[in-house]
């Protein structure tokens, strides 16, 4: 069965590399042209002839990225095609819906995979969208609530007072009394605003700190939520995506096509990177201490202990974003696309 995909997410060195090992570089001329399709000029470096003799800058931008995209597709379909060949690609729908075993069962040969396939409902998580949303909260309330209090004498009044002051503060530098006076009447006006149209505003200070934790935990983080199976929502595959490999440049552009929670599904390949079991199979390292009293370690080894304590309950910390639980999954993602099967 044969499929046209709308492809969104490609990790282009990740595919490179398994067909490397897979293939020994079978469609080495595909990769090169990708590689080398980055620059303008008359040197590209395509073996496939798309550029025509005086073509604009423009033109050529949008033959090189038409090329490029057609050449992800071919890389991406070369991949799938060979770890399916090789029995290491499990497509997690076809794996349950059509093994005849329980979900239970299921679970219990969901650590024996690698490569893994799997399509359904998804979503998308822009830790740093979600930070310019909680930064601009409150003044995107104001706009929103301040013209329905247009005809409300005691409105009207503090926000002649804050054009005022603001007009002034313009013109005189670092006046922290007059500064001091606008946050004063700026609050008395949330407050009318609060009381008037039921306005939700969040508090500063915490403001600030959910941006330090995301700052701390979550730097620059834009994640992938999906769950392949309707009835057992509670298993589920989470990938951490890099934007330089979005297809279309950047996420605003998926949340303007399919949405930050797509109202249809979508398909992941990936391999398995985290793989939480029911009964912990681990083996802590930390338990080398284990049976040793403080004086029988030497200075160094206390020292050790302690710090390697201290990133044990940094883990604990991390478990809040994204570190997949019993029965979730983690998957380091090599494409994510919409496919349309050909019967």
């Amino acid at each position: 069965m044969q499929s046209i995909k709308d492809l969104i997410y490609f990790d282009f060195d990740k595919a490179k590399s398994i067909n490397s090992q897979l293939n020994g570089g079978a469609i080495s001329e595909l990769t090169r042209a990708i590689e080398e399709e980055g620059g303008l000029s008359s040197e590209i470096g395509f073996d496939i002839k798309i550029l025509k003799g005086k073509l604009g800058e423009s033109d050529k931008e949008r033959s090189i990225r038409t090329e490029r995209i057609e050449l992800y597709h071919e890389l991406l379909n070369e991949v799938e095609k060979s770890l399916t060949e090789k029995k290491i690609l499990n497509d997690l729908n076809a794996s349950f819906e059509d093994g005849g075993k329980s979900f239970n069962d299921f679970l219990i040969d969901v650590p024996s995979f690698t490569y893994v396939k799997a399509t359904g409902w998804c979503s998308f998580e822009d830790f740093e969208r979600f930070k310019r949303i909680m930064a601009n909260f409150n003044e995107i309330q104001r706009l929103i609530f301040a013209s329905v209090l247009q005809n409300n004498p005691e409105a009207k009044k503090f926000k002649e007072q804050i054009n005022d002051l603001r007009k002034e503060l313009k013109t005189k530098n670092n006046n922290t009394k007059e500064l001091l006076k606008l946050k004063a009447i700026e609050k008395n006006f949330d407050k009318t605003m609060v009381s008037e149209t039921g306005a939700i505003f969040l508090d500063e200070v915490f403001i600030e700190r959910v941006e330090t934790f995301l700052n701390t935990f979550t730097p620059n983080r834009l994640n992938f939520r999906l769950a392949p199976f309707d009835i057992f929502n509670d298993f589920q595959i989470l990938a951490n995506l890099k934007s330089k490999y979005l297809v279309n440049g950047d996420f605003e552009n998926i949340i303007y096509t399919y949405g930050s929670r797509p109202n249809i599904k979508l398909s992941i390949v990936g391999v398995i990177t985290s793989c939480p079991q029911k009964d912990e199979v681990r083996v802590d390292l930390n338990d080398e201490y284990i049976g040793y009293e403080e004086s029988e370690l030497k200075e160094e080894a206390v020292f050790e202990k302690a710090f390697r304590n201290v990133f044990s309950t940094f883990e604990n910390f991390e478990k809040f974003f994204f570190v997949p639980s019993y029965p979730k999954i983690a998957v380091s993602p090599i494409a994510i696309y919409r496919e349309v099967k050909i019967k």
